[in-house]
């Protein structure tokens, strides 16, 4: 083995190509890259990186318990406040206090609120990123009572990524959304009053990129709905979560998806026992990873029987208030059916 010294190591690396350096550095913890920057004039540099930057996501939290992370974030924050390209912020129930934190950082491409409290001023606020790539305001609440939030969507055309709460998208805003041209993630569940015209429009905007698609359904969706996503290629996830006006004409279509790992279908009476045997035993859904058929009134044994031989690929299974398997024989037999799967029934 051969044994430098100090110097010898240094002047060793400092021979790769920022290029190289840059990628190494992708692979170190955020207090390493900070400690990086007292090196040398040169690492200094490649620690501030913006491609460097854009993989990390600086998180302040007001959980209980997380105060000492989330102190010395919000210092990283203050010093490198340019730098900053993600930020994720949860539970914060101030949004003068949350203000206070993005007002800092200009240069985002991702933005998550979760379980936050929103004021009526972030619909302006939220123009200062024109680049961003993700908006996440998941399972947060709006401040501003009986106000609506509009988000101009349109003004974010980089945007690929977007979970909202039950605010932030209505009837009256929701063309601004066909704007966004990169939109592949979609997660829309608990927005509703949509117009299904709208809906299918989107779906059909997004149809050659569409990876996820969450929707709270009711009246928003119909069988044609179901048409449309069944002819988008790269759809991984996919969860209606009112689904009582779809029939079983709709419900075949999504045989033809391609690649799908994840499927929510909750809350119907319609879907019929055969057309439910004809699409959970076709070849596209039995490599699902994860399926939810929750209060799904024609799953039956049979179904679940399907289920269990041929899913070989399934870590988790919801079969919530299906009326016809919870409080019945069978159910005592689905723990012996799933034994190295998680599957939820009430």
């Amino acid at each position: 083995m051969t044994v430098y010294n100090c110097d010898e190591s240094s002047n060793q690396i400092n021979i790769l190509p920022d290029e190289l350096l840059i990628y190494i550095f992708k692979f170190l913890p955020l207090d390493t890259i900070l400690c990086c920057e007292n090196v040398c004039k040169r690492w200094k540099k490649l620690a501030c990186d913006q491609a460097l930057w854009r993989r990390i996501v600086l998180i302040y939290s007001g959980k209980p318990g997380q105060t000492e992370v989330s102190d010395k974030n919000l210092e990283i924050i203050s010093t490198h406040s340019e730098y900053i390209c993600c930020l994720k912020i949860q539970y914060v129930y101030s949004y003068p206090s949350i203000k206070s934190v993005i007002d800092q950082c200009k240069n985002l491409i991702s933005l998550e609120l979760v379980m936050c409290r929103i004021g009526e001023e972030f619909v302006n606020d939220i123009l200062n990123w024109p680049k961003l790539k993700k908006l996440s305001l998941k399972n947060s609440i709006l401040l501003s009572g009986d106000k609506d939030l509009i988000i101009p969507f349109d003004k974010f055309q980089h945007l690929n990524y977007l979970a909202l709460s039950d605010f932030g998208l209505y009837s009256f805003n929701c063309k601004s959304l066909l704007k966004c041209s990169h939109l592949s993630h979609i997660l829309i569940e608990k927005v509703k009053n949509l117009e299904p015209h709208f809906i299918n429009e989107l779906i059909s905007c997004q149809q050659k990129i569409l990876e996820t698609f969450h929707i709270y359904g009711g009246n928003s969706v119909d069988d044609n709905s179901l048409k449309q996503l069944s002819n988008c290629s790269h759809l991984k996830d996919l969860a209606i979560i009112r689904c009582e006006n779809l029939t079983d004409a709709g419900l075949v279509t999504l045989i033809s998806l391609k690649g799908i790992d994840h499927v929510q279908l909750w809350n119907n009476t319609n879907f019929s026992e055969l057309a439910l045997l004809r699409t959970l035993g076709s070849s596209t859904f039995i490599n699902l990873q994860s399926l939810s058929l929750s209060r799904i009134q024609n799953i039956t044994p049979v179904i679940v029987d399907l289920i269990s031989e041929y899913y070989k690929n399934l870590k988790f299974l919801a079969l919530y208030q299906c009326p016809r398997i919870i409080n019945t024989d069978y159910e005592k037999q689905l723990k012996s059916k799933f034994r190295n799967i998680d599957v939820v029934l009430y």
